[in-house]
């Protein structure tokens, strides 16, 4: 049985993280969806976060947060890796389970959170390398279990009528993420693009803000940037890693 070499590695000021070597680790667009959650630091909200991964989102969010936290992850290894993240950083309210997010109806009752969040796979599997279908990496960043219809039907059915939700992905899939969103009833209200930096032709990541509504009466937000044109974080990059 392959062994698995774990590393800890600081998360915030806060909270460190522990990461399989041979996973998909704690991104920079784990850091921009978490900081790009509006959410009151009131414990009266119910919160769901679908495609969790080894909870890196949810840990961070309860630097903003004391309301309840779900996390949904479909596969086991990370969610056990949730529980001891959780556990270690000695956190409570934050609820890790094993689940599909195409069987949500299995595990929760309709219009039962204020907000769900999701950094979901990104990529078609027809764009996906030559590699085996099922690792840990490839499920993480490829549509092989889910693809962003059932991200955007689970999150309708999940939230409330005067809830949010808050995504990341790629920008050249916003036109996609429009589409289901107008399918299954929701509307996006936030957006915000995200540039490697000024130079940068193209935004690779965009960060989305909707809510269940037929009409997307959508607020463009000043393009983010992650990097100055020497190479170092902007300001506002670091203030969403923490970094003095």
């Amino acid at each position: 049985m392959k062994q698995h070499i774990e590393r800890i590695d600081n998360l915030s000021k806060n909270y460190k993280i522990i990461q399989l070597e041979d996973h998909y680790s704690v991104s920079t667009d784990t850091y921009l969806l978490a900081d790009f959650v509006n959410v009151s630091k009131s414990n009266k909200k119910n919160i769901v976060e679908l495609c969790s991964g080894n909870g890196a989102i949810s840990i961070l969010l309860r630097e903003k947060t004391e309301s309840h936290i779900t996390m949904v992850e479909i596969q086991k290894q990370l969610v056990d890796l949730s529980i001891r993240n959780v556990e270690y950083n000695k956190l409570n309210n934050i609820t890790c389970l094993q689940g599909d997010i195409k069987k949500v109806k299995n595990d929760f009752s309709p219009s039962s959170f204020d907000i769900v969040i999701c950094n979901p796979p990104y990529f078609p599997v027809n764009n996906m390398p030559s590699m085996k279908l099922k690792t840990n990496h490839s499920i993480s960043r490829h549509e092989i279990l889910c693809n962003l219809s059932d991200v955007i039907n689970s999150i309708k059915y999940l939230l409330k009528q005067n809830g949010k939700f808050f995504l990341v992905h790629r920008s050249y899939r916003l036109a996609d993420i429009l589409n289901e969103c107008k399918k299954y009833g929701l509307g996006i209200k936030r957006i915000r693009f995200v540039y490697s930096k000024k130079s940068s032709e193209n935004s690779k990541t965009v960060l989305v803000e909707g809510s269940v509504s037929k009409v997307s009466d959508i607020k463009i937000e000043q393009p983010f940037y992650i990097y100055n044109e020497d190479n170092s974080y902007t300001e506002e990059m670091k203030k969403v890693y923490g970094i003095e």
